[in-house]
């Protein structure tokens, strides 16, 4: 479509956003009257921006950030910006990375006064800052940075009231540090730094209690930090760096609890460090290039997440403190100062070289780090006695400990041939367990219940484990540690709680779980102080529901469903646990059970019975849906005679959702009330579906999963919250420099190579927490930080199992990266083509697990109108688990709230891509669907989709001959054919791939309906098997 005639198009009269646009805007864009939103940004657009967008009367977003565009200045008066003082409707100006070569026009006053941001960033900008700029009242975030402005700031910004970002960073801007901005009290960033400015930090700076960022760096100030700067506890960045501050540094800085990063580098700083430095959170401390004397302090061992120390260039005397080993630095430098002694060694301090300890006074240690080596005062004498001890008793102590643990061995397997268990990590002996839970002490119970107890441990190859103690009288604990081995030992589901080990006694049955250290949702439900969103708990129901969802389609009844058997890992991802009383069904859809589970979330046919089925677990859901969403338990003191929680919310649907929605849902945000309401009312509908009487009434927990992802999506849209363009451009993670990431991955060793890509190579490294990590660093090239943007901006709002999770960044002017969560089996490429070595054969059932794992992923994305564009088998990364997840977000697009689709001119993997992709650059969710299916076609044949002409045509013709085009590898055990039941799933899977590759995008399935069709497939082969 051409731009001219973007307005005739009905899609677009209101949003108009384009994506592989060049040459000039043409000033027929001005006809689109009715547009409110206009997005041209990161094109190649060049020319003059044309004035007729004051003819966009409606408008209230204009993007333009990041072409080649440029403004007619010949008069100010008459310049674009000028003209946008007519559109008084405008909220957001984006002109940022465009060389409009000009001044502000004194008319910036006289813009929209519902304005909220202003970006002119890197745009040419000189001359002053008009004072009128202070007339734009609503003003949320002003950007002026990286221009050539010159003169003073305005102190008309201290009118700017609900201004909370300021950024006129890397200017010429001169003058003092206005006290005008002390009246900003919603201020969030104060971004000054490589100006001209000159003079006092103001005092009063200390009252922006808000204030989480402050650089003031390669300045001119003078005289002293005030003293009342350090009582800012919530602030996060401190640079003031490269000025010439003098004066001492107060013990009052251990005031800052939550600061990341202090950087005092450059100045002229005198006297001793203070010795109080219990910062917990500080991870970057620069001191380096002052006059700071004296001891480096002992203190500095409590900030325990302290990475970065930059001591240098001072005249510090002493010794380096021993107890910094006990930090994860990953950076220490303490060059050029007056040390002696010992240099520490161990730990991290293993890694520094000699650069970090030049020219000092008199330090020892190590020959390569090119000091003269330690004396020893210890004589051989004196060693001799301690020696000969040592020899007689250390045999003797040995052997006291090596006997019993020998004996309890040979007991342990003796007994495992009478009752084994099934296949875990590796059994461990009941020693290990005493030990791990300090004697079973009551200081490590973190649950109790009707079949033992669970403690918190903490074993030698994990860091925090739970241990199941079963209590083996009455005889049902024995058998409900039976149950529980056997099922988590045959079930893989993320929202499952795992496995670990076990302990298989005389007297004695434990299970060791993964610890969850959010606890239970129960706990999150009705305890003080304890909160959770409406976005938190329906994300945790749809996990909730597709664990259910899974344990249903290989016929295990979980029969014990409620919050507490709901646990939270640290990312408030759902992991159902306890299989206590679990039943595992035969061919029959039902069964009869005398073992009870909990009052309140028992289906009715349960309770009166003893019946369990799939429809049993749906109505305890359904229960547990109530309870999350109200606050209320099902046996609360009000629920007596014939009210219960189910006829209490029924009396208040469809109208009155306020009387029985939990008051902290409203409470936490009064903008959003009337979505809340409408989204609770349609989980309680579904919840009353739920919990019919009737168990054939009730649905399905597949369906429940669709119908609770359809609430969310909803529930996005209606508050804007996956609307692309509210995204914030700048995410802070937790920050890494470039001699980390060279450290982690020594050197960007090429032994440490994942991956070589357009945009990026990947590197395998290791954190200073000894995480392995896969560190993604991008070129330099546009493309290449063009693809970081996308990635930075798109991933830290997907929070789903089966996508790759970003854990830190680094984005320096000339380098950029991304630190990702390493997935040791790396690619499904690597495994269907054989590349990794000692890779097995992935088998049928695996291999639908993986397209499951993706289709979910990509229902998710679309939900969140997120479009990755570039799927296949390279980007579908397999963990530890054989679990999927989806990475390489390189290329990938984020839709506009109320459009379908966008054009690109990045083009993805030749093969993968959808005819309209290929030929127009037209991309949505519909291009992610064609790529699916070529990509369930090559999982299942291990036939690369470049190999064919048509592809479509040959999984057409291929239909009725499956047995001539699948992986041969699915041929075991001497099978010279497929079996009957894979053969039929394999045609259904290729039929489903084949309805997913359509020439017309409208004529392909939504990701949703691929994945109920694939989970609906792998129920089949497994009753037929």
């Amino acid at each position: 479509m051409e731009i001219s005639s973007l307005c005739l198009n009905r899609k677009y009269q209101e949003y108009a956003t384009w994506n592989i646009g060049f040459g000039r805007i043409p000033s027929s864009i001005g006809n689109c009257t009715s547009l409110t939103l206009l997005d041209l940004a990161d094109n190649s657009f060049d020319g003059l921006i044309p004035n007729t967008i004051v003819n966009l009367k409606n408008l209230q977003k204009l993007n333009l950030a990041h072409n080649a565009l440029t403004i007619e200045s010949s008069t100010l008066e008459s310049s674009f910006i000028n003209s946008l003082t007519n559109n008084m409707h405008l909220r957001r100006i984006v002109l940022s990375g465009n060389p409009l070569d000009t001044m502000l026009p004194m008319s910036i006053g006289n813009l929209s006064t519902s304005l909220e941001y202003l970006w002119l960033t890197d745009c040419k900008l000189h001359g002053r800052i008009p004072s009128e700029v202070g007339n734009l009242s609503s003003l949320v975030a002003l950007r002026l940075g990286n221009n050539e402005l010159t003169g003073v700031i305005p102190n008309t910004i201290g009118r700017l009231q609900k201004l909370q970002g300021l950024h006129l960073q890397g200017n010429k801007l001169q003058g003092t540090i206005l006290y005008d901005f002390c009246k900003l009290s919603s201020l969030f960033e104060l971004f000054l730094s490589g100006n001209e400015l000159s003079g006092l930090i103001p005092e009063c700076l200390s009252n922006l209690t808000t204030l989480r960022n402050l650089s003031l760096s390669s300045n001119r100030l003078t005289s002293t930090i005030p003293s009342s700067l350090w009582s800012l506890r919530d602030i996060l960045a401190i640079n003031m760096s490269s000025n010439s501050l003098q004066g001492s540094l107060p013990f009052d800085i251990e005031n800052l609890k939550v600061v990341i990063e202090i950087d005092l580098s450059k100045n002229q700083f005198s006297g001793y460090i203070p010795d109080s430095w219990n910062l917990q959170s500080l991870e970057y401390l620069s001191l380096a290039v002052n006059r700071l004397q004296g001891l480096i302090p002992e203190s500095l061992v409590s900030s325990l997440s302290l990475e970065f120390l930059d001591l240098s260039h001072n005249k510090l005397s002493g010794v380096i403190p021993k107890s910094l080993v006990q930090l994860h630095l990953m950076y220490f430098n303490v060059s050029f100062n007056e040390l002696e002694g010992e240099i520490p060694s161990g730990g991290t301090f293993d890694n520094f070289t000699a650069r970090s300890y030049v020219m000092n006074k008199a330090l020892c240690g190590a020959a390569r780090l090119q000091v003269p080596t330690c004396r020893t005062g210890t004589s051989k004498r004196s060693r001799r006695p301690i020696l000969t001890l040592a020899k007689i008793l250390l045999p003797i102590i040995a052997s006291m400990c090596i006997l019993p643990q020998m004996y309890r061995a040979i007991k342990h397997c003796l007994k495992k041939r009478k009752d084994p268990l099934l296949t875990t990590n590796r059994t461990i002996l009941y020693e290990e367990i005493v030990l791990a839970t300090d004697g079973f002490s009551e200081s490590n119970i973190i649950g109790t219940g009707s079949f033992g107890s669970v403690y918190k441990g903490a074993m030698k190859e994990e860091k925090n484990v739970a241990i199941k103690v079963f209590n083996l009288h009455p005889e049902r604990g024995l058998r409900s540690f039976q149950v529980e081995s056997e099922l988590l030992s045959n079930t893989r589901h993320p929202n499952l709680v795992k496995l670990m080990n076990s302990c298989c006694d005389d007297d004695f049955r434990a299970l060791v779980l993964e610890y969850m250290p959010n606890g239970t949702l129960d706990k999150w439900l009705y305890t003080h102080n304890y909160f959770l969103n409406l976005l938190q708990r329906l994300d945790i129901m749809i996990e909730v529901a597709s664990a259910m969802s899974y344990l249903h389609s290989i016929h295990v009844i979980h029969c014990d469903l409620k919050p507490s058997n709901i646990l939270l890992d640290e990312d408030m991802i759902a992991r159902v646990s306890d299989f206590s009383v679990a039943k595992r069904l035969g061919e029959n859809a039902t069964m009869q059970t005398r073992t009870m589970a909990t009052m309140g979330y028992m289906a009715p046919e349960y309770g009166s019975s003893g019946i369990i089925s799939e429809k049993t677990d749906v109505y305890s859901f359904g229960i547990l849906l109530m309870a999350t969403f109200t606050g209320k338990k099902p046996t609360d003191d009000m629920f007596d005679g014939e009210m219960n929680l189910r006829l209490w919310i029924y009396e208040s649907l469809p109208h009155a959702v306020d009387r029985f929605i939990d008051v902290s849902l409203l409470q936490s945000d009064q903008e959003d009330i009337a979505a809340k309401t409408k989204c609770v009312r349609s989980i309680m509908k579904v919840a009353w579906f739920c919990t019919a009487e009737s168990s054939l009434e009730r649905k399905t927990m597949a369906e429940v999963q669709f119908e609770l992802h359809r609430i969310k999506s909803r529930f996005l849209i209606d508050t804007e919250l996956i609307e692309c363009e509210e995204m914030p451009r700048e995410i802070v993670y937790p920050r890494i420099s470039y001699q980390e990431l060279k450290l982690a991955t020594d050197g960007f060793s090429e032994r440490n190579l994942l991956d070589l890509g357009e945009f990026c190579v990947v590197y395998k490294g290791i954190l200073k927490d000894k995480r392995i990590a896969a560190i993604k660093i991008f070129n330099t090239q546009r493309r290449g930080f063009e693809s970081f943007e996308v990635q930075s901006q798109v991933l830290p709002f997907i929070r789903h199992r089966n996508v790759v999770k970003i854990l830190k960044c680094c984005s320096d002017v000339d380098f950029k990266a991304l630190v990702l969560e390493y997935i040791p089996n790396l690619s499904l490429q690597k495994w269907l083509y054989r590349i990794y070595p000692g890779s097995n054969i992935l088998n049928f059932l695996k291999r639908l697990d993986i397209m499951i794992n993706v289709a979910s992923a990509l229902c998710y994305l679309h939900t969140m109108r997120v479009i990755h564009c570039n799927l296949n088998p390279s980007n579908v990364l397999l963990d530890n688990d054989m679990v999927a997840r989806v990475s390489g977000f390189s290329v990938a697009k984020c839709l506009e709230k109320g459009i379908g689709a966008t054009n690109t001119t990045t083009m993805a993997t030749a093969g993968y891509m959808a005819p309209e992709y290929e030929s127009m650059g037209i991309v949505s969710e519909k291009t992610d669907v064609y790529s699916f299916g070529i990509l369930l076609t090559e999982t299942f044949t291990t036939t690369r989709p470049t190999e064919e002409m048509n592809r479509r045509s040959w999984i057409c013709h291929s239909l009725q001959v499956v047995d001539t085009v699948v992986d041969l590898n699915f041929v075991h055990d001497g099978e010279e054919h497929l079996a009957a039941a894979r053969r039929r799933c394999l045609r259904l899977i290729l039929q489903l791939a084949y309805c997913c590759t359509a020439e017309l995008s409208d004529e392909r399935k939504t990701m949703r309906e691929i994945e109920s069709e694939l989970v609906r497939i792998k129920k089949w082969f497994l009753s037929d098997n």
